[in-house]
């Protein structure tokens, strides 16, 4: 009986034994002149991990005296990366853990960077693997400090170990030029399951090119929110299969389409699915949705320079009225392959039925497509409510807004009749865009509603010359001009004939001689001298501007110097440079190989693929029925209003304290009531006072006011009287 027994337990630890995973050595390790130092003696494992490091960190790198960038605690490191293995394997079941498999049967392994002795690895965090066998992780002490660097890293470890164990075609995001952005979406997507703090991370950027096409390696890191949502359609497996079951050159999209059997317009029905939640973030797997938000918001309290173009500006055609007009996306923002714009707008009628006539420009490419609807946010920031979906190249729609909605827009994106496979990095001009134009009717889109940034100007004053909005903190000119819609906040210097116009937002620059920051470009910090001119979309950061520079389209750029007469475009980011137009970041994909390579504007890689239009006529734009308004009026203050002998003016208007209602009462009305709604409909103040037939002057204060338009509705008798006013 006790031979049995013994029998039994020496099988057993055979068996456990044989499962343990084993330490490989790769090939490299014997001819390296850095790596081949290695050691037992300088390496610590655990049941799923191999960690080694040089000889600068000595036998205990717990314990290096004076010599932070060389202390870390190896148990702290791998227990750390078990957690993530346990997550990412036991419980999300990424990749097969059986002893069958290479994963299955060696450790990972994880060299420690900037320990080794010159020629060793010295990146933060990188990953990859050896002799297409083992995965392994370069990391620098500074990147395991917690999980969100390492847990990116190890997503990238299991990517190429699916690429070996499942498919090693060159399909979905590995190893060919289509898909390799996805590389870095899928390993953000991991590691904010486990993190999803980290979700709001680089939240500026991708508000900043949500118009982009959704694989544009601008955002690559940023694109996550997309596997959320399949995620939360299908499922997590759905998602890792986008690497498990892609064919050769699929993109991730075209992987997916295949294996959900849709067609093209029911993919382009599901990207704007996805594209409308944008809105409020609304991915609540993970709490991915709060935790945006609540980036969003702080930026917005605390730091709205970061918030760039998080709302798309529409170029007015010809002069809105108070109710509406026309409008056309600019060419900065017009939305590419599967981008999005998001247009909040500002109901300008009682009754919140907004009319919006949508009409494509088809001729632009072989390709144009769109999704358009309209979607309502409560006062909370989350959403109230999702509107019809259309894909009509030309549509007229409506929308009525409830009590419990506090927000409209109206989303549209780019839904190609057709894929495109577009080699990494090809370039704002090698990218489909697909333009609209738009009819509004009874609302006003983002930027010309009344109070537009009123946030924005406390402890400020409107500019002498322009009339736009400096902080007391900032010191502008009398020479500059400031537009009325533009700010300059910070401590921000503005002297010569420099121009501040559009919608510019300027924060903490230096500014002078001819300048020009237009548009809806974003500076802060840096200095901008000379004869540089800044527009369109573009957002730059702690650069130095000089000579003939132009900054247009979607350039990005943080620091770096640029003169001469250097042109920066597209969805462009480039370092200093004097010569050149540049309207992509350099790849060997888009024919730039250098950050200064001093192409002109005729180099293919800046040849538009997209046709120019030419816009609408007033008749093709026109409502084909009514599109009244029942509630209360708009009507010009700034003149008297009358209703046959009643007649009132506000004074001064905009308001800032003080109300003051001249009322000519010619009629027999011993009492008039007054009244004041938001643009929405709701009643702030009722008076009911009496008023002497003739002139009068009634005094009502605003200073309880928020910032805003407002209307007062007047009735005494059998007559009603409606005047709109500002409140600043």
């Amino acid at each position: 009986m006790k031979f049995t027994f013994t029998v039994i337990v020496l099988c057993l630890t055979t068996l456990v034994c044989s499962a343990q995973k084993k330490v490989y050595i790769p090939k490299l390790w014997s001819t390296d002149p850095a790596l081949s130092k290695w050691s037992y003696q300088r390496s610590y494992e655990t049941e799923n991990f191999f960690l080694v490091w040089g000889p600068k960190a000595g036998l205990d790198p717990k314990n290096n005296p004076g010599t932070t960038s060389l202390t870390f605690d190896p148990k702290f490191v791998t227990d750390t990366l078990e957690y993530i293995f346990k997550k990412y394997i036991k419980e999300y079941h990424l990749i097969s853990n059986d002893t069958t498999t290479l994963f299955g049967k060696y450790k990972t392994i994880i060299v420690m960077t900037n320990t080794w002795d010159d020629g060793g690895p010295i990146d933060f965090a990188v990953a990859s693997q050896y002799d297409d066998t083992v995965p392994a992780m370069f990391v620098d002490r500074s990147a395991t400090l917690d999980g969100g660097a390492i847990s990116h890293e190890y997503a990238h470890c299991l990517q190429f170990m699916m690429h070996l164990e499942y498919n090693n075609v060159n399909g979905a995001g590995f190893s060919n030029d289509y898909g390799s952005f996805f590389f870095e979406t899928h390993a953000n997507f991991m590691r904010n399951h486990l993190y999803p703090s980290a979700a709001g991370y680089d939240l500026p950027r991708w508000m900043g090119t949500g118009n982009f096409q959704w694989g544009s390696t601008r955002h690559h890191y940023d694109a996550f929110d997309l596997c959320f949502y399949i995620e939360q359609v299908d499922s997590l497996n759905m998602v890792t299969d986008l690497w498990k079951k892609s064919a050769v050159n699929e993109t991730p999209l075209m992987t997916y389409k295949r294996l959900k059997g849709w067609t093209q317009a029911q993919l382009n029905d599901f990207m704007f699915d996805y594209s409308k939640r944008q809105v409020a973030y609304d991915y609540p797997l993970y709490g991915i949705d709060k935790v945006k938000r609540a980036q969003r918001d702080f930026f917005k309290a605390q730091q709205p320079n970061n918030l760039w173009r998080q709302y798309v500006i529409l170029d007015s055609i010809g002069k809105p009225s108070a109710t509406g007009g026309r409008f056309v996306v600019p060419d900065a923002s017009v939305p590419q392959d599967y981008g999005f714009n998001i247009i909040p707008l500002y109901p300008t009628c009682a009754e919140k039925k907004v009319f919006i006539k949508f009409k494509g420009h088809t001729d632009v490419n072989q390709v144009n497509g769109w999704r358009y609807g309209f979607v309502t946010t409560k006062a909370d920031g989350t959403v109230s409510r999702y509107g019809p979906t259309y894909g009509d190249a030309e549509k007229e729609i409506s929308f009525t807004m409830n009590d419990t909605e506090a927000n409209l827009y109206l989303v549209v994106s780019g839904a190609p009749e057709q894929n495109t496979l577009y080699l990494v990095e090809p370039g704002w001009p090698k990218t489909y865009r697909h333009p609209y134009e738009l009819n509004i009717a009874n609302a006003l889109p983002e930027s010309y509603q009344p109070g537009f940034r009123s946030d924005l100007k406390v402890n400020g004053h409107p500019h002498s010359n322009g009339g736009g909005w400096v902080s007391n903190s900032s010191t502008v000119d009398a020479s500059v001009r400031v537009g009325a819609k533009a700010v300059v906040l910070g401590n921000s210097r503005i002297t010569g004939n420099a121009v501040i116009g559009g919608t510019a937002y300027v924060q903490d620059a230096i500014v002078s001689g001819n300048a020009q920051i237009i548009g809806n470009s974003n500076v802060t910090q840096g200095t901008y001298s000379e004869n540089v001119i800044v527009k369109d979309n573009a957002i730059l950061n702690g650069s130095v501007g000089k000579g003939s520079a132009i900054f247009k389209t979607n350039t990005l750029e943080f620091g770096g110097e640029y003169s001469g007469d250097i042109i920066l475009g597209g969805d462009s980011e480039v370092g200093s440079c004097s010569t050149g137009v540049y309207y992509q970041f350099p790849n060997y994909t888009n024919g730039r190989f250098g950050f200064c390579d001093g192409k002109g504007v005729t180099d293919p890689s800046n040849v538009d693929i997209n046709n120019a239009y030419s816009l609408f006529s007033d008749d093709q734009m026109a409502f084909s029925g009514t599109v009244t308004c029942d509630g209360i009026a708009v009507v010009d203050t700034v003149k008297k209003a009358s209703t046959n002998m009643l007649k009132a003016v506000i004074y001064p208007n905009p308001v800032i304290d003080q109300l003051a209602l001249h009322i000519d009462n010619q009629f027999k009305a011993a009492n008039l009531s007054v009244e004041i709604y938001t643009t929405a409909g709701q009643r702030v103040m009722q008076l009911n006072r009496p008023v002497a037939l003739g002139n009068s002057v009634l005094q009502v204060s605003g200073s309880n006011l928020a910032v805003g338009l407002y209307y007062v509705k007047i009735t005494g008798g059998d007559k009603t009287l409606k005047l709109k006013f500002l409140k600043q």
